[in-house]
């Protein structure tokens, strides 16, 4: 059935819940739609008493502001991340708010394109054809054991450490942003969320309820599932339905996203944008220096039991 005349190209839902276990939702979420699409973000307060939900605000309030006064590009995104940290940190340190920070994960919808800025453990989903594909990379400790091989996947799950971030804006000066675009297709649905939604009730699950549930209904089912399963921490789930993709496809990013599998990008303020392969291992120099010191402390480990 063809839309009808005028019909927005974008769809958008979203829920948020405490949970069973926290009295205060440090969850934030936001949203603006624009002439090339629209601005959608999640962030996961971190602190308890130092504000993690003042951290979640100001980071949505930045970027939104920041991602809908000008056309969108991927250093731009990288810089609104940017700007949001530097704003929390300042905070932080004015307030003697000592441990505040949150996590963040912003969709940029640039049509016939998205960007997707990352920070934390929130994540970016793409539910495409019945499958749900993870588009972000967690910046957690058990994650990133995962991805060195480490840990295997089932252990990471409910590892006393799984709550560990490695990465978060505000806690310190700067931080480092993981981006990737895709070009997208009519029917695709994006999915940003908390780790009290994907943490717990688990892919299969969520992707069950996207085919199974309209988009209007689907956020609050995601939640209410969340919550059945224990809900133990925030919940928050954001659902953005593609239904036309007319666009411009001569953005100054455009040749980065010629397939149609996601591409990550490496953008930093003021630099080039280039294209990596979506396979390829990338490794902070924090990751580096945590797997030293966990070898380290496993040697130590073994010498002192003999």
């Amino acid at each position: 059935m063809p839309e009808p005349a005028g019909a927005p190209p974008l769809v958008v839902a979203a829920a948020s819940d405490p949970g069973q276990k926290r009295e205060r939702n440090e969850d934030a979420y936001g949203y603006q739609l624009t002439p090339f699409g629209g601005v959608f973000v999640v962030a996961d307060g971190m602190g308890g008493h130092a504000r993690g939900d003042l951290a979640a605000k100001i980071a949505v309030d930045t970027v939104l502001d920041r991602l809908t006064r000008e056309p969108p590009s991927p250093a731009l995104v990288a810089e609104a991340l940017e700007e949001a940290n530097r704003a929390i940190f300042a905070v932080a340190k004015e307030g003697r708010h000592e441990g505040m920070g949150t996590t963040a994960t912003a969709l940029v919808v640039d049509l016939p394109f998205a960007l997707v800025g990352h920070v934390g453990d929130s994540r970016a989903y793409l539910y495409r054809g019945g499958l749900l594909v993870q588009l972000t990379q967690d910046h957690s400790w058990v994650a990133e054991r995962v991805r060195q091989g480490l840990l295997r996947p089932e252990e990471a799950r409910n590892h006393r450490f799984k709550n560990v971030i490695t990465n978060a804006l505000g806690t310190f000066p700067q931080v480092e942003v993981d981006l990737l675009g895709l070009r997208l297709k009519p029917g695709d649905i994006l999915l940003l969320s908390t780790d009290g939604l994907h943490g717990v009730i688990g892919e299969e699950a969520i992707a069950r309820v996207l085919g199974e549930a309209g988009l209007e209904e689907a956020p609050r089912r995601l939640v209410e599932l969340a919550n059945a399963w224990g809900g133990p921490d925030n919940i928050t789930a954001m659902l953005v339905r593609v239904d036309r993709v007319e666009g411009s496809e001569r953005k100054p990013y455009a040749l980065l996203l010629s397939g149609d599998q996601p591409v990550y990008i490496r953008a930093r303020s003021g630099d080039a944008e280039v294209a990596l392969p979506q396979k390829t291992p990338r490794y902070r120099t924090s990751e580096i220096v945590l797997l030293v010191l966990w070898i380290l402390l496993l040697a130590y480990v073994l010498l002192h039991q003999r």
